[in-house]
């Protein structure tokens, strides 16, 4: 038992650390975003913009080959 309640701390304590890691990084998109926004650099928006969008399709392309192959 005391192995099970070890492995879901690690677990735990490994989400939130992930989840610290991802906040910072949109913190840090975010930040940059605004100071693009600010100093009218519309150029680094429309990269990170399209980044961000290539990402999520990729993202999302690879949930649907996984599906449609019945490995998921």
């Amino acid at each position: 038992m005391d192995d099970l309640v070890l492995a879901g701390a690690a677990g735990i304590i490994g989400l939130f650390m992930a989840a610290v890691v991802l906040l910072y990084g949109a913190y840090s998109i975010a930040g940059l975003m605004y100071a693009a926004l600010v100093s009218r650099e519309y150029g680094v928006m429309l990269i990170i913009t399209a980044t961000i969008l290539a990402a999520v399709s990729f993202y999302m392309a690879a949930g649907i080959w996984l599906r449609s192959t019945d490995r998921i």
